[in-house]
Order: C-alpha cells, then structure tokens, then sequence
C-alpha cells in the first residue's frame, strides 16, 4: 500500500510532507540528505547529469555553468527557459525534473510509493500557470488529486492544532517568487472557508535580493571605480551573495559582505538593517496595499480580523512583522513554520474529499441595482455535499495526538478563484470591444455558470463560435488571455430560426477554467477545439470597425420567373428585364450568400439560368430573354422547375412570378405552388395588366403580399421585394440591441 503525499513546490525551496498516524499530525518527509526543504536549483553537467538541491544550489552560488534557478515564476510560459548540452527546458520542463527528484526522493526515505499527491501553487496563479503545474507533475510520474492555493495550504496546518470557532485569520504568504494574502474563516463543524484572495506573482523574497545586489553594487562603484555593468561576472558574484546577506540581516543588524572580485580581488563592505529597510519599502509597502485591497473588497478591517498567520521563508526578514504590525495593530502568528506549513497542509488535504460543484446563474442587473460588475449579479446555488461531524476542538496547544489526527482528516475547506473569468464581447452600442464577466472573482470553487447565446447559422458555411476567454476585470487587453476556445458542429435551423448555443464555463477544483457547450436542449457536448491566441491581438483594443459589425445574413436563393408570352411584346418586355436587371443590382453588398435563377415562361417553362452567385452573369442571362421564346400563349406554369432549382438548396428561398394576363390552367398553377409553400419555398407574384389578383394571392405564400401593378411601378415592385429579403444592404439576421454580445464568427443576439 502507498502514501498519500502533498508537496510545496517553491520558487526557491520545496518540501514534502505526509500525514503520520502516530503522531496524529501531518510531518515532513525530508531527503535522502536528512534535509526537511530541498533548494528548488537544478543543474545539468556535461556528461549529461542531472542534479538537484543542495549541490546544484552551492554550484550556482560558485558561478558554474548549467545552473537554473527560480523557473517558478515563468510557469505557464512556453518560452524556452534555458538551454544547456543543445536541450532545450521551458518552466514546465524545470518543475517536472524537480518534482520526479522530491517524488523519488520521499519513495527512498519512507520505502513507499507515492499513490497520490496534492501539489500547492501561489493563490494568484493564473489558468496557464495552474496548467503548467499540473503538467509537470504528471510528466513527473505523480498521481495528482488536486492542486491548491498556499495560503490555504498553511491555513489547514495551522487550524489543525489552533482552532478557534469563527476566528478570521490573514494569510500573508511572502515566498521567493511569489505573494499571496488569503483571508481564511473558521465556521463551525470544522469548516473552514476562504472569504477572498489576491496578490502577485513577479513579487517575492528575489525582489529583496536584486535590491541588496543594487545596494552593494553601487558601493562597489563608488569604492572601486569598477562599473558592475560592464563586468557580468561582478553582478553573478554579488546576485550569489544576496541571499546570504538577506539571512544574515533577520538576526543582526549589519551584514557583513566580503567579495572576491574578477580583476580587483577581495572587496569588502556592510550593508546596515536601516539600509535594506529603506531600499526595499516600497516593495514592503506594496504588500500592505495589497491585504487593504482585499479588506476592502470584504468590506471590513483590520480591526476585523483576529490573527495574520506569515507563510513562506521570506516572512522571516524583520521588516515584515514590523510593517504588518504597524499598519494593522496584530502581532502576526509564530506557531507554525513558514517554510514548511504549506507542504504540510497539503498533506492533509490528500485525505479529504473533494466539494461538489456550485452553479451560479447570471442575472439581469434590473433585479438588482447594487450589482457590483454593473451589468449582472451572480446567484449562487450551491450543491456541496454537507460537512461531517467532527470531535469538539481542545483550546490551542493542548490537542492530544488522537484528536488531532480526526481534526485534520474531519477538516472541510471551501476555496475561492482569484481572479474572475470573463470573455471578449461586444457592447450594447457596438462600437467597442469590452470584458464581459462571467464568474467573478473570490468565487467559491469548484463552479460553473452558463449563458445562452443565440446565433443565426449559415446553410452553407461551417457554423463555428470563435470565444476568447479572460481572466481579470480590466479592459480585454490588460487582462490574462486564457485562450481561444472554437466551437464546431453546430446544426444549421431549416427555417432559418436562431440557434441556441448554451455555453458552460467552470473552474474546476484546482482553479483551472473549462469551457463546454450544447446546442439547444441537446444533451451532447458540441466539439471544442482550443487554439493558440493571435500573436496580434490589438484589434481588440481599438475602435470597431462599423463593417465588422455588419451583420451576416443567411444564405439567400432567388428564382425569377417572367411570363414571355405574346402580350409582352415591345415596351413590357423591356420593362420586365430592366426591372429584374434592377433587382439583381440590390444584392451586390448582401450580407450573405446569394444567389439568383431565372426562368421563362408561357406555354412551357424554361430555364434561362440557373442558380448563379455570379450576378453580371445572371443580368446578362436577363437581357437574353425575348416574347415567345417559349411560346406565344400561357398554357405552361413555372413551379415545377422552381421547386426543382430551389428544392435542394439551403437557406431563404423565393419564387418571384411575374404575370401578364390570365394564365390557362390557372388551378395546376396554384396547386404546384401550394407544393412550393409545403417545401418552405416562399411564392411572391406580381402581376399587371389584365392579371388576375385572386390567382396572384393563391399562387403567393403570404410572407411577402402579392401585388397588382401598373407596368410602369415594376421597378419599384421589384425593389420593394428586395429590401423585404435583405437587397440594397439593409437586412440580414441582427441581433437584438440592449446589452452586450459575445465575440463569435457571427453576430449573437444578447438574452
């Protein structure tokens, strides 16, 4: 049988840890070298040999080659992060080795093998970054059940032992790449929930560092006369002595540095504890307003909170306590151990189960006027399974071995998603492209949350919805772009009706987005297929452009059908095709897919052209025609070759019937074209002369009304039909206007 194990994997050291019954807590799992941390620095030899930890460690802080060190902070980058003997290793690869080191490494200490394993990440990581890890783990051989925020991490461990019913404890996790500030409460029956969390991850204890490197080269400068800029192997030697000069200062209050320089020799100097205090303030400080920020978005205090627990090696520089002390009035927690309370925790949530998911549903911001986005409230319904019972904790520090043990395999914890996900939309005026939010930040996770889009399909193209998801509440641009998600195989509506596509969007127990669909009740997923994001993205910030906007029609399939009898002769006929010459003009700008038949008719029908997108071609076709062409009376009717031309074609599809005089067998006219209006061929007649109107309105499928002109208003009949069907660039599908609408190949009509 194996262990269950959770891991810190740390930007500048990582630890494993497991639950021990015996001791009814969760212990580190140390290394080979009986060290409880491993130094996350992996170095490759030439002879192709990987090292990871201490050695690799103490050789990159000598200067040698093939080195790599703090690849945490490019996680989720898939830029090629180093390169050595002609390989190539992005963050991914680095976090991988690193991870198969500590996996093989707890397997040798304990002589088990690992089944499952809980991976902590920095609250504030990113969609990308999360994947990454979870990448990595797995290229490292581990069994992952989940991945999970630090601070909540440390918060577990540290309620395992010190739990206090309703006590609200701030999270201030300062590691070596990272910060994350998590305000945690304990509830009742063991629950313990994340109210909200944020931070940044390019900020961290290597921040302090490049500062004593800045302090102690500008000494070097101004003692020497040596320009570090222009001796790179100057700046290696005091960035390697940085870290030390850090520790040195959260004892003493002057640090001393000694430095063997290239080409000068031994230098030496002090940096003071006011000093680096001084220099690093405002990094300090940018902290601070991070944890207000997030007092802020609560609504409460510092006053209302009852305890900072610090996480992360980085929280043992003096200042910190000092700094968080002043601006919050609480003196911040020891009781656990910075560098390993998050491994720790991890170990304990390998042994709970996992929440089900909550659903919430977006609402119009009319139902709400204090909605907080401004443009929905969210409305939780949540489906978590109930807590288990749990023993009545003992005051802290007097929790037997036993009780501790049930406490932490009782524990429940609800989590929360830094960061909410929202995708590139369209506003209500379509003149700009905006962040449309669909589950807001410091939402409980796992959760899901849905909207119905409404799209208008096209008969002939491939029907795709392009959907470019964010992370962040800032303007598309400043936002975290996740990805492109694509969505395929959606069924084209036979008469032309929106299609509903109804978009799930989720982030899962680890943090990580997932974005489904269905088309209108159907119970199968639609094909998604993700894509890389556009190196050029700028369109997106800019002005939209007003043809962008231009709404697609479907695609549309016009036969014409003109009476060439005898009585056409002369000025009619000149008319009929100048009229229909015209009413081909109207469809050069269509917003869709047209295209246009023609057909002569008196004792029998022809075909003078067939369906055409080529309208030159189709008005040339026109000009064709002549009187008698197909006989000089009207014994012959044209619905037969309409339905033939138009029956097998998809999208609008008209039959427009021109009539001079009174057709001979009138009643199999009409009742052809009752079998057109049954296929869904829309029938319009326009007759002059000494027509019959009753004919006109039975032959006619209602859609359009049928009309009795005089010869001169053809022109005008004709146009009047072409702007009903989308002609001279008027119509086409738009969607309802009132809200915003989501990017897609085409226009959405909003809810």
């Amino acid at each position: 049988m194996g262990i269950k194990v959770g891991i810190d994997l740390g930007t500048t050291f990582s630890a494993v840890a497991m639950m021990d019954e015996k001791k009814g807590q969760p212990v580190i799992i140390p290394n080979t070298l009986g060290e409880r941390i491993t130094p996350s620095v992996i170095q490759f030899t030439e002879d192709d040999e990987i090292i990871v930890g201490s050695e690799a460690k103490e050789a990159f802080e000598a200067g040698e080659s093939g080195c790599a060190s703090v690849f945490k902070r490019s996680m989720g980058n898939s830029d090629t992060y180093c390169s050595f003997n002609g390989k190539k290793y992005t963050a991914e690869d680095l976090s991988a080795i690193l991870l198969r080191y500590l996996k093989e490494e707890a397997e040798a200490v304990t002589h088990q093998k690992i089944d499952e394993a809980v991976v902590t990440v920095p609250a504030y990581f990113y969609h990308k970054e999360r994947q990454a890890t979870m990448k990595a783990a797995k290229k490292a051989g581990l069994n992952i059940r989940q991945i999970i925020n630090e601070p909540t991490a440390a918060a577990m461990n540290y309620g395992v032992n010190h739990w206090r019913e309703n006590a609200r404890v701030l999270v201030y996790d300062l590691g070596g790449g990272t910060f994350d500030v998590t305000l945690v409460q304990m509830k009742k029956n063991n629950q313990m929930e994340s109210l909200q969390t944020t931070g940044d991850h390019t900020l961290g204890g290597k921040d302090w560092d490049a500062r004593i490197c800045a302090t102690i080269e500008s000494k070097i400068e101004s003692e020497t006369g040596y320009y570090v800029s222009e001796y790179p192997e100057i700046h290696q030697t005091v960035t390697q002595n940085a870290e030390n000069v850090k520790k040195q200062l959260t004892t003493r209050n002057v640090a001393n540095v000694r430095l063997n320089l290239p080409g000068y020799g031994w230098y030496s100097t002090t940096i003071s504890l006011e000093d680096f205090e001084q220099s690093t303030t405002d990094l300090i400080e940018r902290t601070g307003t991070l944890c207000e920020s997030l007092l802020r978005g609560l609504g409460i205090g510092w006053r209302d909170i009852t305890d900072i627990l610090l996480v992360g090696g980085s929280t043992r520089m003096r200042q910190v306590s000092t700094y968080l002390k002043r601006i919050s009035g609480h003196t911040p927690l020891v009781q656990v151990n910075p560098d390993e309370a998050v491994a720790l925790g991890a170990a304990i949530q390998v042994h709970l189960p996992l929440p089900e998911y909550s659903v919430i549903t977006m609402v119009p911001p009319a139902e709400d006027n204090n909605s907080s986005s401004g443009l929905f409230k969210f409305r939780k319904q949540t489906t978590k399974a109930a807590p288990q019972a749990a023993p009545k904790y003992s005051l802290p520090g007097t929790v037997g071995k036993e009780t501790a043990l049930n406490n932490a395999l009782c524990m429940s914890h609800v989590d929360v998603v830094a960061h909410a996900m929202g995708v590139i939309a369209v506003n209500a005026e379509g003149t700009h492209y905006i962040n449309k939010t669909i589950v807001p930040a410091n939402q409980r996770i796992p959760v899901k949350c849905a909207e119905a889009l409404h799209y208008y399909t096209s008969a002939r193209g491939e029907n795709e919805v392009e959907i470019y998801v964010l992370q962040g509440t800032k303007a598309p641009l400043d936002c975290e772009i996740i990805g492109k998600y694509v969505v395929s195989g959606i069924k084209h509506d036979r008469n032309d009706n929106p299609t509903t596509i109804k978009i799930q969007y989720s982030y899962d127990i680890n943090g990580m987005v997932h974005v489904q669909a269905r088309q209108g009740n159907g119970t199968t997923d639609l094909p998604i297929r993700e894509e890389s994001v556009p190196a050029d993205m700028s369109k997106f910030g800019m002005p939209i452009d007003p043809q962008e906007m231009k709404p697609t029609a479907e695609a549309l399939s016009v036969v014409m059908a003109v009476d060439v009898s005898g009585s056409m002769s002369g000025k009619p006929i000149d008319d009929a095709r100048n009229a229909m010459c015209h009413f081909v003009d109207n469809f050069e700008d269509y917003p869709g897919d047209v295209e246009i038949g023609v057909i002569a008719v008196s004792d029998t029908s022809k075909v003078v052209q067939s369906l055409t997108g080529d309208l030159n071609r189709c008005k040339a076709s026109i000009r064709s025609i002549t009187e008698c062409m197909t006989g000089v009376c009207n014994a012959g009717h044209p619905f037969n070759d309409i339905q033939s031309m138009l029956g097998r074609v998809r999208g609008k599809r008209l039959g427009i019937v021109l009539a001079d005089g009174m057709w001979a067998n009138q009643p199999l006219a009409v009742s052809e074209a009752k079998k057109c209006h049954r296929m869904d061929i829309d029938i319009t007649g326009i007759g002059f002369g000494s027509a019959d109107e009753k004919f006109l309105r039975d032959i006619s499928s209602g859609d359009i009304d049928s009309m009795l002109v005089d010869q001169s208003e053809l022109t005008q009949s004709f146009g009047k039909i072409a702007q009903e069907i989308g002609g001279g660039g008027t119509a086409g599908k738009r969607g309802r206007t009132g809200g915003e609408t989501s990017v897609a190949t085409w226009p959405a009509i909003n809810e």
